[in-house]
């Protein structure tokens, strides 16, 4: 077993920024006064940290100058440092890998998750899990129903009425939450080399996986009302793609809602060339209004497949999705499902189950959606205060789609060497748009990075 002495720490903890290239080949390392400060511990501790280190082969001492990291016998000698990192830091994976970093969440305004402190009581959870488990013998050895849990099924069923959704529960099936679900259906309807269309910006996982899947990406303008019309119609003529992912209810990253009247437009655009529509609703719950329009609302699922998830509200870890594809998918989809997954967890979906029924839920929905207008108006209010140009009104969530006026390539990069977790704007666009944006989770966001972001920006301009 590992010791987990203070110098085992140290060690780890340097190992692990040059291993994520935060710490680079031949560069300095900080100096061991300043990193005792860094990490609140002794200059001794460092000084044994840093001679473990060289003993290793991680760490180069040189005297009167201090410790420069060590060329790495799979490095290529020929390969520029700054445009390897930058070509990590361009690939999705990179804030992927990232995300599951245990970080503090005051350091994270990049991730897309509420931090622990913002989401449902552990009372209430383990209330759930303990009522679903009481008669865990009657399914726990079992596959359980291939469409998902019957009871949460007709619950959500309820959920979707709420919103306008007509359909029943014979026609919802659950999955290992939204990505699964997303990959499903482009499994059942697209082939390698198919193209299919999102939004400009959009969610970065997407873009990652349809490039995965072979497919070829095409992307139209996002604004605060929806899809430019004119640029969808010319690639549905030209292109004739398959399917148009994207976001009705609060799109990542802008947090922009889709009109009324762009919803009925785009369904007709897409009607006319045969192309389906993928709605995305996951941050829906944590709408202002819950009677925003849905595309599916209005298309009657005829030529949308509707998906929304748990994650966002009860965390990462309730990977529970719900699927509603229109009525000539739903064999395909369920054969696809079998074929990926099997089935989904019972055991997970009855606890959901559970939760949903539990008289805090809806109350705790409510104090979440004020907590987070109150937040946004403390955030846009420091920004605007600082000179940050920001005033989308009608932008709402958790989600602030920030022109920095800066590279937030480079800005990632010196943010991640500072131990805070940025997710540039390039990184939402096919095209590497976006250059200059950052997605603020403003739940993650605090007063000292915006300071931060503030003096980067100085020294940018200087």
């Amino acid at each position: 077993m590992k010791e987990n002495t203070k110098v085992q720490q140290v060690y780890d903890w340097v190992v692990d920024k040059i291993e994520r290239k935060i710490y680079l080949p031949n560069h300095k390392v900080p100096s061991i006064r300043s990193l005792a400060s860094k990490l609140s511990c002794s200059t001794f501790t460092i000084s044994q940290g840093y001679d473990r280190l060289v003993s290793m082969g991680y760490l180069n001492a040189s005297s009167g100058s201090g410790y420069f990291v060590c060329e790495r016998e799979n490095h290529n000698e020929n390969l520029d440092i700054s445009s390897a990192l930058i070509k990590n830091v361009l690939d999705t994976g990179w804030l992927m890998s990232h995300l599951f970093d245990e970080l503090p969440n005051d350091k994270t305004s990049g991730s897309g998750l509420l931090p622990n402190d913002w989401l449902i009581d552990e009372d209430t959870i383990r209330n759930a899990i303990r009522k679903a488990t009481k008669s865990a013998n009657e399914f726990i050895y079992s596959y359980g129903h291939i469409q998902g849990y019957p009871l949460l099924r007709e619950l959500f069923i309820k959920k979707l009425d709420d919103i306008g959704i007509k359909t029943t529960k014979d026609f919802v099936i659950t999955m290992p939450g939204v990505s699964s679900a997303i990959q499903t259906v482009l499994k059942c309807i697209t082939n390698a080399g198919d193209y299919v269309v999102v939004d400009d910006p959009s969610w970065f996982w997407l873009l990652g996986c349809l490039h995965q899947l072979g497919l070829k990406v095409l992307s139209i303008p996002r604004n605060k009302d929806g899809a430019d019309l004119i640029k969808l119609e010319e690639i549905l003529v030209q292109y004739r793609p398959k399917i148009y992912i994207t976001n009705s209810v609060l799109n990542n990253p802008t947090s922009f809602n889709v009109s009324p009247s762009m919803i009925y437009k785009t369904l007709n655009l897409l009607n006319s060339y045969d192309c389906y529509l993928l709605e995305d609703d996951v941050y829906g719950e944590l709408a202002n209004n819950q009677h925003i329009l849905r595309y599916a609302t209005l298309d009657g699922l005829e030529r949308v497949f509707y998906i929304t998830g748990v994650s966002k509200v009860l965390g990462a870890n309730w990977r529970v999705g719900f699927l509603c594809p229109p009525k000539q998918f739903l064999e395909p989809i369920l054969r696809q499902k079998m074929l990926s997954n099997m089935t989904s967890t019972e055991l997970t979906e009855r606890s959901v189950y559970h939760i949903w029924l539990h008289s805090e839920y809806h109350k705790h929905i409510e104090k979440m959606k004020l907590k987070l207008i109150r937040k946004r108006e403390m955030i846009i209010s420091l920004l605007q205060k600082l000179g940050f140009d920001y005033s989308e009104e009608n932008a709402c969530g958790i989600f602030i789609w920030l022109d920095t006026k800066c590279d937030t390539q480079k800005m990632a990069i010196e943010a991640r060497k500072e131990g805070y977790l940025l997710a540039p704007g390039y990184l939402f666009s096919a095209n590497l748009h976006f250059s200059t944006y950052l997605r603020l989770n403003i739940t993650r966001t605090t007063e000292e990075f915006i300071y931060w972001l503030y003096q980067y920006r100085l020294k940018q301009k200087s």
